[in-house]
């Protein structure tokens, strides 16, 4: 899979391909089903699959205020990507002066003209342009006069709920992690190298490998169940993302994830892992003393390995 900075980057331009476009965070349900149109179209053409996609994402841009927090790195996202069969991943930066540009010169110097697309792929809800003055009727109209086959894919449902970003943020918020899997398809992680914490876990016999992801988004506060995966290898874990009350007052303090990894000694510091949430079972809480803390780690171990158990024989 090839990665352009920018469609200026193409040299030579495309002569033909299948495009679509989008900022597809998450690469969820929906989405997948609209790569796997665009990999079944460029199959059957002989041309480049190409996804057309934008950084940083839009609204970041023109209202940071209430800029959407991307669910993964961007990193995720190409290898979703290259996963599903693209050829092709355009990242254009986008700019105000780019959020200027109008449908009508968007799509034939940007698209068109680098491109050259036998079929348009997008979703039910494009909007594209300045002021987003382009929209499906304007995208119709346009490749009807071009040649160009347009294939609009409809919501995705999964158990009557319409699949979108959105809504698997709202899941993890409220610790609903199996709501946000099967929304999104696959288990929802986070990734980052292993780097020297406190060692306050090693101290009372539940050493923890501490994480500092590259994230824009941060699920609810609290105890998961988990598996790490370290080198292609996972692992059942017990993870804590949150601020650690119990030995820090500022409720300001950086996030911290703290994997605690089953049955698992070696030395972690630099490697990079991933931890995949697989069930939330408590908020975090600050506690009255080491003991306390130390009591309540050997339960949460305790649930974690039977849930882990119960799972393994359900699977």
């Amino acid at each position: 899979m090839q990665i352009y900075q920018g469609v200026r980057q193409l040299n030579p331009v495309l002569e033909s391909s299948v495009v679509t476009i989008g900022n597809f965070d998450g690469v969820h349900l929906g989405h997948q089903q609209l790569i796997q149109n665009v990999t079944r179209e460029a199959q059957y053409f002989g041309v480049p699959s190409i996804v057309y996609t934008f950084h940083p994402h839009p609204m970041k841009v023109l209202h940071p205020e209430r800029a959407t927090e991307r669910l993964f790195d961007l990193r995720d996202q190409q290898e979703q990507f290259e996963t599903m069969g693209i050829d092709v991943v355009i990242i254009e930066e986008f700019t105000k002066d780019f959020a200027k540009v109008t449908p009508q010169d968007f799509l034939e110097n940007y698209i068109v003209k680098n491109l050259h697309p036998k079929t348009l792929v997008v979703g039910h809800d494009f909007t594209f342009g300045a002021d987003r003055a382009g929209n499906i009727p304007f995208l119709e109209k346009f490749c009807a006069e071009k040649g160009i086959r347009l294939i609009i894919i409809p919501p995705f449902q999964q158990n009557s709920l319409v699949v979108s970003s959105t809504k698997i943020r709202e899941a993890l918020k409220e610790g609903q992690v199996e709501k946000a899997n099967e929304l999104l398809g696959r288990t929802y992680y986070l990734r980052g190298h292993v780097e020297k914490g406190f060692q306050r876990g090693r101290t009372i016999g539940v050493p923890t490998a501490n994480i500092h992801p590259d994230i824009e988004f941060v699920p609810r506060k609290g105890v998961y169940f988990t598996q790490t995966k370290i080198g292609g290898h996972y692992h059942t874990s017990i993870t804590n993302i949150g601020i650690n009350p119990t030995f820090h007052e500022d409720k300001k303090s950086p996030i911290k994830i703290e994997s605690h990894i089953f049955d698992f000694d070696a030395q972690l510091y630099g490697v990079e892992v991933e931890v995949f949430l697989c069930h939330f079972h408590r908020d975090e809480k600050k506690f009255n003393g080491i003991e306390e803390l130390k009591a309540q780690i050997q339960d949460d171990m305790t649930q974690a390995r039977r849930y882990f158990d119960e799972h393994k024989k359900d699977s």
